[in-house]
């Protein structure tokens, strides 16, 4: 997994093999890159070989992995008390044609933050946002941070504006509608906060560059996970109490909307020990460790019980990304003309209609 900044992981893991030294689990960290990572686990298991016998695992990569034969079927292994017992949508972030391949950890969601101590009406739409943005902006503070840079974040950002406006991606029967008005509603929206509420460098910009800049007293609103919620209030943020958050807003024809998000721990289809490397994933997302990780990093639980009442509501309306095995693919589409057109390298409109044509034909869409 990624670098454990908090050691919280190191604490699960080590709780685990004083009870069970017979299967002791090895913490291999990774590079902080979500696709660096990614690519580690399938270079591994395209070698046909175990290399990790449990696979920390994002919610997009689930039907690649499972597609692919490279995930254990735990569908019949999880009790249906805990089934009840976890959020319905990261249950479904887990499956692939009906069959339970990851158990989730924590969940989360895109949001948008902002200074409850300037904005005096928390915003609804796009149109409140550029109005509160532009208000309260100075010399010293921008009106609005996302993420921009070419990578799956943009993918995220872009998704909640869209369904702002009331399109969508794909289809659950794998249609394209990125060719829609509404699409680029959302793409022409991105492209006019440059410059005028955001900085020309969000377009360079990924979480910790947009959460430092925010925690920093730089910007009015903040589109991010739920990870900032716990740094913004520590005793040393600059923002600490100033601070409040809303579902991201829409447009006239939309619904607020948040990118699903979120990881849990699968099992390789490779590993010697699967039975060794269940009672690691069972243990791990017993409420017991889930909470550890909830007060030590921040990571929200992906059991219902144990979501704080504030993200109760963002929880209930967070949106899965496209359930396709290909969705590398086409995420990489996307990522690639969505970022050439906020460059300025091509129009809005031929970006949208260039990843159309490369999606549909990565999709067998004619």
């Amino acid at each position: 997994m990624e670098p454990d900044g908090t050691g919280v992981w190191r604490d699960i893991i080590g709780a685990f093999n004083k009870t069970r030294p017979q299967t002791p689990v090895r913490l291999v960290e990774g590079p902080p890159s979500t696709d660096a990572r990614e690519n580690m686990y399938s270079t591994a298991f395209l070698g046909g070989r175990s290399g990790y016998d449990i696979v920390y695992c994002d919610v997009v990569w689930v039907p690649k992995f499972a597609a692919a034969g490279w995930l254990l079927d735990l569908t019949d292994r999880l009790s249906p008390a805990d089934r009840d017992d976890f959020l319905p949508a990261d249950l479904e972030g887990g499956t692939y044609n009906g069959r339970l391949y990851r158990i989730p950890a924590f969940t989360d969601a895109g949001l948008l933050y902002y200074r409850k101590d300037l904005v005096r009406r928390p915003p609804q739409t796009f149109e409140d946002l550029v109005r509160e943005a532009t208000e309260w902006k100075d010399a010293d503070r921008v009106g609005f941070l996302w993420q921009g840079k070419q990578y799956e974040g943009l993918v995220t950002n872009y998704l909640e504006v869209l369904w702002g406006f009331g399109g969508d991606w794909i289809t659950s029967d794998r249609r394209v509608l990125l060719d829609s008005a509404e699409a680029l509603d959302a793409l022409r929206f991105m492209k006019s906060t440059i410059g005028t509420i955001s900085p020309r460098g969000v377009a360079t910009y990924t979480e910790e560059e947009t959460r430092n800049l925010f925690q920093a007293g730089r910007s009015v609103f903040l589109r991010n996970w739920f990870y900032v919620w716990a740094l913004a209030n520590e005793a040393d943020s600059q923002i600490k109490g100033k601070v409040a958050f809303v579902p991201m807003v829409h447009g006239p024809g939309g619904m607020h909307a948040a990118t699903l998000g979120g990881w849990g721990l699968a099992i390789s289809r490779f590993t010697a020990n699967p039975d060794g490397a269940w009672e690691f994933v069972k243990f791990a997302t017993t409420p017991q460790q889930l909470q550890k990780l909830f007060v030590k990093a921040g990571r929200i639980p992906a059991r219902k019980r144990l979501v704080p009442e504030e993200f109760q509501d963002i929880v209930r309306n967070a949106r899965p990304r496209p359930r396709v095995p290909e969705y590398a693919q086409v995420s990489d589409i996307l990522q690639r003309w969505l970022s050439a057109a906020l460059a300025g390298v091509v129009s809005p409109e031929d970006a949208l209609r260039n990843a159309t044509r490369e999606t549909r034909a990565v999709l067998g869409e004619m």
